[in-house]
């Protein structure tokens, strides 16, 4: 189990990233949340199994059909047991 932070730049915002990220997170059953921020990035915060996790960061890269995603950073945190997953 590991958790990770992870910041993604692009075209991410009003093209529905944030509920493309949480239907894969909940299919994949990680937990934790996503959000807008104001500089037009989407930030997420991701608890699970490191293989879930890694598939959703390989979906991530690629966003939804309408997305642009440029880059994505990923930082290994520690676990905070957040309890599902939701979209702030």
């Amino acid at each position: 189990m590991k958790a990770v932070d992870v910041l993604i730049s692009g075209r991410v915002q009003k093209v529905g990233y944030r509920a493309f990220t949480r239907k894969n997170a909940l299919l994949l059953g990680i937990k934790g949340y996503v959000e807008n921020m104001p500089d037009g990035k989407v930030h997420a915060v991701l608890e699970g199994d490191d293989h879930q996790i890694d598939k959703l960061l390989e979906l991530l890269r690629q966003g939804p059909v309408v997305s642009q995603v440029r880059d994505i950073k990923v930082t290994e945190i520690e676990r905070a047991g957040h309890q599902g997953f939701e979209v702030r």
